[in-house]
């Protein structure tokens, strides 16, 4: 298999599977127990988020471990819905069209349960949030504005430090969903030298295991509970620590950071140069979102004239990972929300993939992989001509 699609997960890296083992096999130990092997596992937890602090340029304090991104997002805009209806404040939120289901979905949840209100903010045709719409709204004065710091699907970088810079203006908390940012590319090269005063990782992005990722919850700002029981987490999220996947995850950090910018270049070099190959062969290929404000792994193609879903099939067929819009339950491929929101056509959005490169590619699968796209393409071409 030539796997292309690094945005939706990554193989565990070894250095996190190496720091895990012990904590998956002898060093079982409960970290909230008084004795030896809970009290060393509750040091291995406060090595993990130092390590992850320093990454970050902020207090261990500041990260409370979740289960990942989606947890971290649904934990944000809860609770800081929770904290203004508290002060007597009517919780009104902003979020772009282009978040992921994670935060719109919570969005959406919060409202039917008359928990919250919000508005959605625009894109431009490269996928960039709409700043002048999102100062207009800002008057409104929300509790949270949540923007992710590059796209999902596109890979699109969003304007984050101008957004930052306004919400800051007006003493307004900014969320942001940094899942396909953290370990990709160095934050500052997004948000200059300030942290949103929110934002949330997964681990399984970056090389290290599924079911762990952080909320970032700057110092002093309300934020309640996620889940009620014990006292872990600082009392804001009960429940026993993941102990072996919180510790893979700072292994994982530790590793991409060391060579964050080489990785990137890499990155960077593969999907270009399958840019390049497939637009040569194939003129007609348009790349949706930003092609320079991207992550350097990310790329969005929209094939005219072809099923995206039978595209999928015959590259799966021949040994290529790559991915599509969001897909229902049975199966078929509904329009991306976010090329939608874009400005592309229904056409469009059912005619375009999702291919991320990741640092163990090589050139040569990319070129392979490249050769078969365009001769896959092009059968689904001569298939449909009349």
């Amino acid at each position: 298999m030539i796997y292309l699609d690094h945005a939706a997960t990554v193989s565990l890296c070894p250095e996190a599977l190496e720091a895990m083992l012990p904590y998956l096999t002898e060093l079982y130990g409960n970290p909230s127990a008084l004795y030896e092997s809970g009290r060393r596992a509750r040091q291995a937890l406060a090595a993990a988020r130092q390590s992850l602090a320093e990454t970050l340029g902020c207090l261990p304090e500041e990260l409370y471990f979740t289960s990942g991104g989606t947890e971290a997002n649904n934990w944000a805009l809860l609770a800081v819905a929770e904290a203004a209806r508290e002060r007597g404040d009517k919780p009104f939120l902003i979020a772009t069209e282009i978040e992921h289901h994670a935060v719109l979905e919570t969005l959406r949840y919060g409202k039917q349960a008359g928990l919250l209100d919000y508005a959605l903010l625009p894109v431009s045709r490269e996928g960039r949030t709409d700043l002048t719409a999102a100062e207009a709204l800002l008057e409104k004065r929300p509790a949270l504005v949540s923007c992710m710091g590059a796209n999902n699907e596109t890979g699109t970088l969003q304007p984050l430090r101008e957004l930052l810079a306004l919400c800051r203006e007006r003493n307004i908390p900014l969320h942001s969903d940094l899942v396909q940012v953290y370990g990709q590319l160095p934050l500052g090269e997004l948000l200059g030298e300030e942290l949103p005063d929110l934002f949330s990782v997964s681990a399984h992005k970056f090389g290290g295991p599924k079911g762990v990722g952080f909320l970032y919850i700057r110092h002093g700002l309300k934020v309640g509970a996620l889940l009620h029981g014990g006292a872990q987490e600082r009392g804001r999220r009960a429940g026993t620590e993941n102990v072996a996947g919180i510790i893979g995850m700072a292994a994982a950090a530790r590793a991409t950071h060391v060579a964050l910018a080489e990785s990137a270049a890499k990155k960077r070099r593969l999907s270009e140069l399958f840019l390049s190959r497939v637009r040569e062969a194939l003129p007609g290929v348009v790349q949706n979102g930003s092609a320079v404000k991207r992550l350097p792994g990310h790329l969005n193609l929209f094939f005219p004239g072809i099923s995206a879903e039978l595209l999928l099939i015959l590259l799966d067929q021949a040994g290529i990972a790559a991915s599509a819009g969001a897909a229902c339950a049975s199966g078929a491929l509904e329009p991306s929300h976010v090329l939608l929101a874009m400005g592309c056509s229904e056409r469009e959005a059912r005619s375009s993939l999702r291919f991320s490169f990741g640092g163990e590619n090589t050139e040569e699968e990319v070129r392979e992989a490249a050769a078969i796209v365009i001769d896959r393409a092009n059968k689904l071409k001569e298939d449909a001509a009349p």
